[in-house]
């Protein structure tokens, strides 16, 4: 039986990245706000008992990741955008068991009204 997921998290909410994601034309050119959650699984244990930042995960790497991952793009889908940040938080944090990273476009350019659109990926280390 694999071993259950730790219940501690770290969490980024609503961070905010200008970039030019997207299918259309548009959006390349002109850009547009993106909103992100990240939330970590993860065990506190080590970095309360030491009270060293080296040993947790830092909200602000968090956010320098998504930042340096965004701005590698552009991507025409902000799936990939999804994906390849979680996949380098658990490649640079070794501590987290688990990352969700939701995308959200307020803006996307679509005829409807809508708070916004997104998607969702969750992924998990493996072994």
């Amino acid at each position: 039986m694999a071993d259950p997921l730790p219940a501690d998290r770290v969490f980024v909410h609503d961070l905010r990245l200008r970039a030019r994601h997207g299918v259309l034309p548009e959006e390349t050119v002109l850009g547009q706000t993106f909103h992100l959650d990240i939330d970590c699984r993860t065990s506190h244990a080590k970095a309360a008992a030491s009270d060293a930042i080296d040993d947790a995960v830092s909200y602000a790497d968090l956010c320098a990741i998504a930042a340096e991952i965004s701005d590698a793009g552009p991507y025409k889908l902000i799936e990939t955008l999804a994906e390849r940040i979680a996949f380098a938080v658990l490649e640079r944090f070794p501590a987290v068991a688990s990352v969700r990273v939701q995308v959200r476009k307020p803006g996307a350019p679509i005829d409807a009204h809508f708070g916004h659109v997104g998607v969702e990926v969750t992924r998990a280390r493996r072994g």
